[in-house]
């Protein structure tokens, strides 16, 4: 026999039978909701991870289409490019990359054929006579003589270009002075002034013969200063002598000959850069038209190149502090078959050395600076070099500005330096330098100049390419270029 139900239970269950759906209906109000909070919480876990995600990536989307980039350009401000990098992206900064590499070989070209002068700077001598030439004593002797006569007509050509000149001689001032007084003493009717008589009348006599032979003597100064643009000689300049111990004691030994070598060409490279000084007085001045008397730039009196500085990122060969140079044959030299210089001796010319190959220059390498030496940050490296002078001139005071513009207009000189005192334009015209009615100054400058290694090592003899860290080309290698950048121009 079952067991019987408590009475409480049995009753529910009777009522539960009898009103099915009622307890149905009650079991469900009891039963969805605890079910639907589970489901609920279930599915809203699922909901927020899965908007949690979403919301993530619209985060990270929008970043990325607000973000930008900078991205840098060789030589130049960075470019901000802003948004996703794209191929329309990149696109464009190939352009811009193309564009800047086009503009930077332009100017480049530009540059590199100003600073080889206007007139073009060119060697002293050819180059089968200097730098390329056999080294042994006779070659040696006779390719200093040769350059050294080259250099100083080279000089003399120079100022003659630019109507430079000097003051009167002495003797000749001298020789018109006593022509005047001659002149005097005879119209007077005595041998001496000292024989007149009259105390009064002699003094006067004096005081008038006084003052006609200080105008003789203006009238021949401002005579040589109305022909010139400026006073300007060599004694002012580097010009070695053929006779000067400096020069004619060079080459005593073979292992004289890189010494010499260098030498001869710092020499060349204080020619172009004294030219470079030259012509900006004369582009001050206006040319060569006008005399002293109106011109800004009055006297040139001294200019000399300092040694060059040590050369960064250069083999540890110490400061090339002298140098190299080539082309143009001396005035009366002669030349034998393919440019060789001729014997002197009657005998055969001897075998030419090596030649060099050309210069194997990057010009995309940054050029270092370094502010601690001068303002300009400018030093030696691989595409330039850098010379400093001090260049002592008298100019007139107001036109100073005019003249330091022109000095940096030519070629690529800065001023790093300079000192002015006012000039005695009295105590200069008693030494025959008659500057005219302006006030004037004496200025001390110290010029940097830049000199792209591209041309200039060209002419470098080959101790001083080594000294500066410079590869020469193969000829093979040369040709080769060479070849192909006629094809490509064509």
């Amino acid at each position: 026999m079952a067991k019987q139900l408590p009475k409480q239970v049995q009753v529910a269950v009777d009522w539960a039978k009898s009103n099915s759906l009622i307890a149905v209906f009650a079991g469900m109000v009891i039963v969805v909701p605890v079910g639907c909070y589970f489901a609920a919480d279930w599915f809203g876990e699922s909901v927020r991870a899965e908007a949690d995600g979403k919301a993530k990536s619209y985060t990270a989307v929008s970043s990325a289409l607000n973000s930008s980039a900078e991205l840098p350009i060789p030589g130049g401000e960075s470019v901000r490019l802003e948004g996703l990098p794209n191929e329309k992206t990149v696109e464009e900064f190939r352009k811009i990359l193309e564009g800047a590499k086009a503009d930077s070989s332009g100017v480049y070209t530009v540059a590199l054929s100003r600073n080889k002068g206007t007139p073009a700077h060119e060697p002293v001598v050819a180059n089968s006579v200097f730098p390329n030439y056999p080294k042994n004593f006779g070659d040696a002797d006779r390719v200093r003589t040769l350059f050294v006569r080259a250099l100083n007509k080279r000089y003399e050509d120079l100022l003659k270009d630019i109507n430079a000149g000097s003051p009167p001689q002495g003797s000749l001032v001298a020789e018109k002075v006593s022509a005047v007084e001659k002149r005097f003493i005879a119209d007077a009717g005595v041998d001496s002034l000292d024989k007149i008589k009259d105390e009064a009348e002699r003094q006067k006599q004096k005081d008038i013969l006084a003052k006609q032979l200080l105008d003789t003597r203006l009238g021949v100064c401002n005579e040589v200063a109305l022909n010139i643009s400026m006073y300007a000689a060599l004694s002012a300049l580097t010009v070695p002598s053929e006779d000067d111990p400096a020069i004619a004691g060079l080459f005593k030994d073979m292992k004289d000959a890189d010494a010499q070598d260098r030498m001869l060409f710092d020499l060349q490279w204080q020619y172009w850069i004294a030219a470079d000084v030259l012509r900006a007085f004369e582009a001050a001045n206006g040319g060569t038209e006008n005399s002293v008397l109106k011109n800004p730039v009055k006297r040139l009196v001294s200019l000399r190149v300092l040694p060059m500085e040590a050369v960064s990122a250069a083999p540890a060969a110490g400061e090339a502090s002298t140098m190299g140079g080539a082309e143009v044959p001396a005035e009366g030299a002669t030349t034998g078959t393919e440019g060789e210089a001729a014997p002197t001796d009657g005998g055969s010319a001897p075998a030419p050395a090596a030649t060099l190959g050309p210069p194997a220059i990057d010009n995309t390498v940054e050029a270092a600076r370094d502010f601690a030496k001068r303002f300009t940050g400018r030093v030696s490296n691989g595409v330039y070099d850098v010379r400093l002078a001090e260049v002592t001139f008298v100019a007139e005071t107001s036109k100073l500005p005019l003249v330091f513009a022109k000095l940096a207009d030519e070629n690529f000189m800065t001023i790093t330096n300079v000192r002015i005192a006012p000039a005695d334009a009295f105590a200069a015209a008693r030494s025959g330098f008659v500057y005219g009615i302006e006030p004037v100054s004496e200025v001390t400058a110290t010029i940097e100049s830049v000199w792209f290694r591209e041309w200039t090592a060209e002419f470098m003899p080959a101790v001083l390419r080594t000294a500066l860290g410079i590869q020469s080309k193969s000829p093979e290698s040369a040709t080769s270029s060479d070849s192909e950048t006629s094809t490509q121009g064509g």
